[in-house]
């Protein structure tokens, strides 16, 4: 017959002395209680080492690249344009690109602006050029014209350099010279539309400039009745100048004033004077008197002659 274990625990207690019963009861209460405390200790260890951890990685910082000028899109991003910081772990973007050498060198594919974070997803892919359509900003025009060494800054213009043209009318003392257009974008030198990644002079027999369509016309007109030269400006330099028509850089004609000509469409309604006489008579014959056996000279008649609003005096002899 076999026996409850319960019962038979319940058996062997009620044989066991007091005294033995008591200390079985403190064991088995301290063994719990050093369990428990061991129990916690190790939650308690664990919960401080994953708080160190978040601790670390929240002051942890890594080296992203900042723009420090504007580049425009399609243009090759250069040295200048970048600097390298350090930031947080946490302020720092999934795609930043974390070394300038990475960029140096890329095509941009969308504009950044100076104080961005330069990511990978501005970059354009490796081996894909850019059309040169893309060069030219919505509702922008592209304009080519000739210059050389004196008027093309000696080749120190590249694409994407921003510049002042200027008109040049007359020789000698009669030269006038003043600005066309101020600060217009210069988006190719000679067949070169992207800026190279080593700043040296391109010589080049051409530049095209991306102007607005008004300015289109106004381009034109003064290449056509003058002489075009390029101020090349500074980078970060865009202040406006105040620029001229072609046609102020030629004089005016004078006018003639109403009080001696009466206008010009009262001159050209004025009849011809009559013509001198030429049938002889007292005045004629007294052309023969002589002083000494010298003829005398008859006295001059004078015609005056009018073309438009000039005057022009004309002496004949009557």
């Amino acid at each position: 017959m076999t026996l409850n274990p319960l019962r038979t625990l319940f058996l062997m207690l009620s044989r066991t002395p007091p005294a033995i019963m008591l200390l079985m009861i403190v064991g088995v209460a301290v063994l719990i209680t050093v369990t428990v405390t061991s129990t916690e200790s190790g939650r308690d260890k664990a919960f401080n080492e994953q708080l160190q951890d978040l601790e670390r990685k929240n002051s942890a910082k890594t080296k992203v690249v900042y723009v420090i000028k504007d580049i425009a899109d399609g243009q090759v991003i250069t040295s200048e344009a970048l600097e390298e910081k350090e930031i947080e772990l946490t302020r720092t973007p999934q795609d930043a690109v974390t070394s300038s050498s990475i960029a140096i060198g890329r095509t941009v594919k969308y504009g950044v602006s100076m104080g961005q974070i330069l990511s990978t997803h501005d970059l354009a892919p490796q081996g894909i050029s850019l059309s040169f359509e893309s060069h030219v900003k919505q509702g922008m025009r592209a304009v080519t014209f000739a210059v050389d060494a004196n008027s093309g800054v000696a080749g120190f213009i590249a694409p994407d350099s921003h510049v002042d043209i200027l008109g040049m009318a007359g020789s000698g003392a009669d030269t006038r010279v003043a600005p066309i257009l101020s600060d217009v974008q210069v988006v190719a030198v000679g067949q070169m539309f992207e800026r190279q990644a080593k700043n040296q002079a391109n010589p080049a027999g051409s530049v095209t400039v991306a102007v607005s369509p008004e300015d289109t016309q106004k381009l034109i007109k003064a290449l056509s009745a003058s002489k075009l030269y390029l101020s090349l400006r500074n980078g970060s330099d865009h202040a406006p100048v105040a620029t001229v028509d072609v046609t102020a850089l030629y004089p005016r004609p004078i006018k003639a004033s109403s009080a001696t000509s009466g206008g010009e469409s009262a001159i050209s309604n004025l009849a011809p004077p009559p013509l001198p006489d030429f049938t002889g008579g007292p005045i004629a014959s007294a052309s023969f008197n002589s002083n000494n056996g010298q003829p005398v000279p008859p006295p001059l008649h004078e015609i005056e002659m009018w073309t438009g609003s000039k005057k022009d005096v004309v002496s004949v002899p009557k």
